[in-house]
């Protein structure tokens, strides 16, 4: 067979005893189909420097590299999106070495004097498609983190649409109804026979007016763009617990406005809307808070309530209105960059806890 013919690997070995070097080199030279391309590396540095190149295959790491400790470059290349696999690669077996290898993200774990060129050949081919594998996961995530980012906007956009129009359009009718109603009114005798027809007219117009201005503040408060995210949280608790007069709701901000931007602003608002809706229709507690602080340069969302409590891995698993509710709440936290916990068991209340560092 004519070796241009056969599959290339570039394959990076960190080793710094020449002889072991040479008897890798020799299992690899075995492998009949597959043509290895191997860059040795002699010390700690200099397998570090190869490596963040991003150019390679495979690699081939010893675990002792004279003083130092080959699982140091495993940790520093850890979260690095140009690290290949990578084979631990040590002169005896040792257990917790192992688990200490896998923990820092290593492909496999072999030891010298057990290595066979076919059994080298196969973990390096399995090592390799775990990874393509692995990156085409990441890249599905990357593609569905966008399209969700994608669809939040879209939503949020749309939400702001009908809100306008309900604000601009049937709100301001209803309104001028209810004048134009007045002024006749005002015009008619008190004895007149449609007269008291018209009057009970009034309170019902007003209703729906409200009703309007409930909708379109709940789909886009104007508060938020006006007063901020602090004004907002305030106002919506008192027209929660307004709505739900068996829910005390408490609120606690100890934050600096201008550190939040427009676009948290809405997400933090979003993920608290949700969560007392949440309290409204599912916990049956009778107390709730809302807490907002900024700490270590960071941003701190927790709502709490004393309600019933679930099973979070129960109800994240399946398809109930709450779980679907909660995962929404996730999402957001994560698109916008923030970590996202729950505390709850049943009996025990809740706890939602949202995170997000502050850009420096």
């Amino acid at each position: 067979m004519d070796m241009r013919d056969l599959r290339k690997i570039r394959v990076l070995l960190i080793e710094d005893d020449e002889d072991d070097s040479i008897l890798l080199e020799g299992l690899l030279a075995e492998v009949a189909s597959v043509k290895y391309e191997v860059t040795w590396s002699q010390t700690y540095e200099e397998g570090l420097q190869e490596l963040e190149k991003g150019i390679y295959d495979v690699c081939l790491l010893d675990y002792h590299l004279g003083s130092r400790d080959g699982l140091e470059i495993l940790s520093i290349m850890e979260e690095s999106a140009e690290k290949p696999p990578i084979i631990i690669l040590t002169g005896q077996g040792d257990y917790m070495i192992d688990l200490r290898a896998m923990k820092y993200g290593a492909a496999d774990f072999l030891v010298k004097d057990q290595m066979s060129g076919p059994m080298l050949e196969r973990v390096i081919r399995y090592s390799i498609e775990r990874k393509k594998s692995k990156d085409a996961l990441w890249e599905s995530e990357r593609q569905l983190k966008h399209l969700s980012s994608a669809l939040l906007k879209v939503q949020e956009n749309e939400r702001r649409a009908v809100a306008d129009e309900l604000h601009d359009d049937l709100g301001q009718l209803l309104t001028a109804i209810k004048f134009n109603i007045e002024s006749v009114l005002v015009r008619m005798e008190p004895e007149e026979s449609y007269t008291k027809d018209l009057q009970a007219l009034i309170p019902t117009i007003q209703a729906a007016v409200e009703q309007v201005r409930n909708i379109y503040t709940g789909l886009m408060p104007t508060v938020l763009d006006d007063l901020g995210i602090l004004a907002t949280l305030s106002w919506f608790c008192r027209e929660f617990q307004n709505d739900h007069p068996g829910i005390e709701v408490g609120i606690n901000s100890e934050v600096s406005e201008q550190d939040i931007s427009a676009d948290l602003k809405l997400e933090i608002f979003r993920i608290v809307q949700d969560a007392l809706n949440n309290v409204a229709v599912h916990s049956k507690a009778d107390h709730a808070r809302v807490s907002l602080l900024g700490e270590d340069r960071c941003i701190w969302l927790e709502i709490w309530d004393n309600g019933n409590g679930f099973d979070v891995s129960h109800t994240l698993s399946g398809s109930q209105t709450c779980g679907l509710g909660l995962m929404s709440m996730k999402r957001r936290a994560e698109l916008s960059a923030g970590s996202f916990q729950i505390e709850s068991a049943v009996g025990s209340g809740t706890l939602i806890r949202v995170k997000w560092a502050l850009a420096d």
